[in-house]
């Protein structure tokens, strides 16, 4: 079966070290990460200091959200669902954000904002110079999940934590590793932030927590200097052909315009359920984002996958 429903990359990076073994586990042990923080520090220009790291990605939302500790939640969805859960878990009043309707919708004062870009399921990438000014009117701290943002190479918000940007003060970087460098058993994920804001966030932090099979997984794959490259070349044409596809197609009503792995699209004439389950009787597997906020059963939603599964499900579309 041509599976479109996986959001990790399906490309992979070249892993050296996959003799690893339980048995030589006791040597592996590297608590302080230092290896692993000067990969990340020189791949996304960020200093050392202002990184802090998490057995998971929803342990970094989790552990963001307990240490702000504040009462409103704003989040702009569709988004992972891993924000709501945390949230209305810690107590606070969630208010969700129709993005596909109204970015500047008002917001309370000091409250947290949590805004993915590239975004989840359609993969819009977002300017969000307005956005960021919006939100420090109202003294928001703010949360960008930049997870799917190495599919695309557009600018990151890392630039913020610069000295010069007022911004970098109540802002909160996630990045969630799994999903780009093709492992969803990869438990690491990180936030980057200003150096006081790392500093108050790691006092909070077990220092070992992260496994050494994970971290060596990830510093060999930020070590392939091919893997990017090819990575999102790649990507990007097999992601430009399921959009010719999808244009061709006489159940579309509107495809969204996507900087990464994923796409969404909204049928016309056919339910989503119909059109996975004629799909699926040619062996192509589509995902359900029905339990998505804003999301209908007129929405489908596909991941980039390989050329040859490209051309099955072109074949399968076009016989519709």
């Amino acid at each position: 079966m041509a599976d479109f429903s996986n959001e990790i990359n399906f490309l992979k990076p070249n892993i050296q070290k996959l003799h690893l073994d339980y048995n030589n586990i006791n040597s592996l042990k590297k608590s302080n990460y230092g290896t692993l923080l000067k990969l990340l520090e020189k791949r996304y220009k960020v200093n050392e200091n202002q990184i802090e790291l998490f057995n998971g990605y929803s342990s970094a939302i989790y552990s963001i959200l307990k240490f702000l500790n504040l009462k409103y939640c704003f989040i702009y969805s569709p988004c992972s669902l891993e924000y709501k859960k945390a949230a209305s878990n810690l107590d606070y009043e969630v208010r969700l954000i129709n993005r596909f309707e109204n970015l500047f919708l008002p917001i309370k004062e000091k409250s947290i904002v949590i805004f993915a870009n590239p975004s989840y399921l359609d993969g819009t990438y977002y300017d969000l110079d307005k956005l960021l000014e919006y939100w420090l009117s109202k003294d928001a701290t703010v949360i960008i999940d930049e997870s799917l943002l190495d599919f695309c190479g557009e600018n990151a918000s890392i630039k913020y934590l610069q000295k010069e940007y007022a911004q970098g003060q109540k802002l909160y970087i996630i990045k969630d590793f799994s999903k780009y460098y093709s492992n969803k058993h990869l438990n690491i994920s990180s936030i980057f932030s200003n150096e006081e804001n790392t500093k108050n966030l790691r006092k909070y932090e077990p220092e070992d927590k992260i496994s050494s099979f994970d971290m060596i997984y990830l510093e060999e794959a930020l070590k392939d200097k091919d893997f990017r490259v090819i990575s999102n070349s790649v990507n990007i044409k097999n992601r430009i052909e399921l959009e010719k596809i999808f244009h061709s197609c006489k159940y579309l009503d509107f495809l969204y315009h996507s900087s990464s792995n994923s796409l969404l699209i909204k049928l016309k004439n056919i339910s989503a359920k119909e059109f996975k389950s004629k799909l699926e009787e040619k062996d192509i597997k589509i995902s359900n984002c029905l339990k998505h906020d804003f999301i209908d059963d007129s929405f489908i939603n596909i991941y980039v996958n390989s050329k040859t599964c490209v051309s099955n499900l072109k074949e399968v579309v076009n016989a519709l």
